[in-house]
């Protein structure tokens, strides 16, 4: 039984080195349940054959003639992105790559057993991504279950169930858990895409709170509140979140 059981993953590969693109299409040719639905050349192209392909995973090299890959994943919008793993010869751009959400980082040259072990973790990201439910109803998103966070050092992984709440600050965030806060170069909507909308509310343009953490709501004036959690913080509850923020609560 292959690794994606009796699942067939479609596979674009976007590599502009003909030697490359060869060498990824023999080894995935020898892993069972893999369909190769295209290759690209470079970023362009690979954007357009992603449109009409919709494959399950892309294999994308990170510099190529005209769009790069972060070019690219920016073009295409990071939620219209398959789930893709970077191919490079070049280590540095290790961060980047886990930062816009790589499932993998491949450093070339690598064999089949280093492929294997990314199509492995395909795997367990495609049986934890919520799928379409067959109920009428909105389908909860799961969320990832620990954010990266890029610091001088490398890279912070912070489980997401330590998180109580996050702000934004200019281009950045600030996240914060019971004893530390960290600081990220994201959008406060990026976070919110990464997080279940199970355990994660948002009390303002600029506020996510963890649900479990609120344990009060105290009214101002103008139909604004304020939010107290459990450690003893106050956030602001915007009127505008307001009706949403209560919805989200009661469930």
């Amino acid at each position: 039984m292959g690794y994606l059981s009796n699942q067939t993953c479609r596979v674009l590969i976007v590599e502009d080195e003909l030697h490359a693109r060869r060498y990824l299409r023999e080894l995935l040719s020898a892993e069972p349940g893999i369909c190769i639905a295209g290759e690209a050349t470079d970023g362009a192209e690979g954007i357009e054959m992603i449109k009409t392909l919709t494959p399950d995973l892309v294999f994308l090299d990170i510099q190529m003639p005209e769009l790069d890959a972060f070019e690219m994943i920016a073009e295409l919008g990071r939620s219209n992105m398959p789930a893709f793993i970077m191919v490079t010869a070049f280590s540095e751009y290790a961060v980047r790559a886990f930062e816009v959400e790589a499932l993998d980082y491949l450093c070339k040259p690598f064999d089949q057993g280093r492929l294997h072990a990314s199509l492995t973790r395909f795997q367990r990201y495609r049986v934890r991504r919520p799928e379409a439910s067959s109920v009428s109803g909105p389908v909860a998103k799961a969320g990832r279950r620990r954010l990266a966070i890029k610091q001088e050092s490398g890279i912070r992984f912070i489980p997401v169930e330590q998180i109580l709440w996050i702000e934004a600050a200019n281009k950045y965030v600030v996240i914060r858990t019971a004893d530390q806060s960290y600081i990220s170069r994201q959008t406060i909507q990026s976070i919110m895409d990464d997080l279940s909308t199970d355990h994660f509310v948002r009390t303002s343009r600029s506020i996510v709170v963890r649900k479990s953490a609120v344990v009060e709501v105290k009214p101002l004036f103008h139909g604004d509140h304020i939010v107290a959690l459990a450690d003893g913080t106050e956030l602001a509850l915007s009127r505008n979140y307001r009706d949403a923020f209560f919805s989200e609560m009661a469930q």
